[in-house]
């Protein structure tokens, strides 16, 4: 862990006491004497988390929103009331603990939320997903495995790196591996690792993404997507916790904990016999499923706060959003998600010129943005302009019929590409186009 825990307590004593106690769960703690101190640490170095008194509390969660938005802070009062509780949550805490709790309590607590580095930034304004991570941060002080799934764009690694951030594995590695990314004749070596003449063109023995993962969690990306010919070699590292490297000849032990995350109807897909159900059950131990963002709306108008300081500063100014269009933001669809959702925030930065944000930005309720105005022929040649708007309305039309067909056949490439009548290598494109332009696929 890189990123301190600042303490704020009482007296210096009870302060001494509570770093002691973080130090012993691997944690680096520093003291802060009261709130401002507090706030000055933040400001300067930036903490993992912030362990405060009730005391001290109240100021300190009104004044962190400025002078440390993303650090959570974790209350502790001697004796701890439910009005207390209610009146620091609200106030913005991620949790109120008794002080005089177990060890194992205080330390989960803050594993649950501590921030490695200060960069674990999640949105939990809706109770859909203040029940999710709540879980989350459940299964995380475990080593079972965690299988994530939802539609593309809901967010599903980023609660892969809550779980890792938030679990006793945290200061080791975090590795990711897509398995749809990558060819079928690939995989294997990528996952498991080779050694030296294994095959043309291994010139050095290497290890592979479970070995590089020692220590910390391995997650599996799209795991619907995995050949049924590497699913039981998968089956077996999970089962014996070894891995053998293609072409070694005596397996290496490993310590991993393993993630999945797929947008796939997994079920289905056993049913159908493109996957094998024990795999799905050794995987799914603790099956975690994310609601898409038109089912969560209270959390739309956190995430493009969230957006807005987090893009903002790039383009050197903070706008504010109208009430109104924020109410309307939470009425739309979005089919892309929470991707689709941070794409629209970044266009809007991207057009508007004051302090704030409109529906004009955003495109919303009819109003036309400035790129529609442009691809519609208000502004430049209107040829070109004409061209340019048939081109952008026909690979929406197509985007949107990819996305279709790829949702009614639960996000199976295969047979996806055969109703479009297409190769599995044209759909593999462009899905990398919707890709690279923000749609997660």
């Amino acid at each position: 862990m890189n990123a301190p825990v600042v303490v704020v307590a009482q007296d210096a004593q009870q302060g001494d006491w509570l770093c002691r106690r973080l130090v012993s769960g691997g944690f680096e703690a520093r003291p802060a004497d009261d709130a401002a101190a507090a706030l000055r640490l933040l400001g300067e170095h930036g903490s993992g988390l912030c362990l405060s008194h009730a005391s001290h509390a109240t100021i300190l969660l009104q004044e962190s929103r400025l002078a440390a938005p993303m650090t959570p802070v974790v209350v502790v009062d001697e004796q701890a009331r439910v009005e207390t509780a209610v009146a620091m949550m609200r106030g913005g805490a991620v949790d109120y603990l008794d002080l005089n709790a177990a060890d194992e309590r205080l330390l989960g607590a803050v594993r649950q939320h501590y921030r490695a580095g200060g960069q674990q930034d999640v949105i939990k304004a809706s109770p859909q997903s203040q029940q999710l991570f709540d879980l989350a941060g459940r299964v995380a002080q475990t080593d079972v495995s965690v299988l994530i799934t939802g539609e593309s764009g809901t967010g599903k690694e980023v609660v892969a790196r809550y779980i890792h951030n938030a679990s006793p594995r945290s200061a080791g590695p975090f590795v990711a591996i897509n398995c749809a990314a990558i060819p079928e004749n690939m995989l294997e070596a990528i996952l498991f690792g080779h050694v030296k003449g294994a095959f043309t063109g291994a010139h050095q023995s290497q290890p592979g993404k479970f070995e590089l993962a020692s220590g910390g969690t391995l997650l599996l990306d799209e795991i619907g997507e995995m050949p049924l010919s590497l699913q039981a070699k998968l089956l077996r590292v999970l089962q014996e916790r070894e891995v053998e490297r293609v072409g070694a000849r005596a397996p290496v032990a490993i310590d991993v904990r393993v993630l999945a995350t797929t947008n796939v109807d997994i079920r289905q897909a056993v049913a159908e016999g493109r996957f094998r159900e024990d795999l799905y059950y050794r995987l799914s131990v603790f099956p975690l499923q994310l609601a898409p963002l038109r089912e969560r709306p209270q959390d739309v108008a956190a995430l493009v706060e969230h957006f807005l300081r987090k893009h903002g500063g790039s383009f050197g100014r903070a706008p504010r959003i109208a009430p109104q269009t924020l109410l309307a933001l939470t009425r739309e669809r979005w089919p892309g998600n929470v991707r689709e959702l941070e794409n629209a925030v970044q266009r809007a930065l991207v057009l508007g010129a004051g302090d704030e944000l409109s529906a004009t930005e955003f495109g919303l309720g009819g109003a036309p943005s400035a790129v529609t105005r442009i691809a519609s022929g208000a502004q430049g040649n209107p040829a070109q302009s004409c061209g340019s708007a048939l081109s952008e309305r026909r690979q929406d039309a197509e985007s949107e019929v990819i996305l279709r067909a790829l949702a009614a056949n639960s996000g199976h490439r295969r047979r996806t590409a055969e109703q479009l009548g297409v190769s599995e290598r044209t759909l593999r494109y462009k899905l990398q186009r919707l890709r690279d332009q923000g749609v997660e696929v």
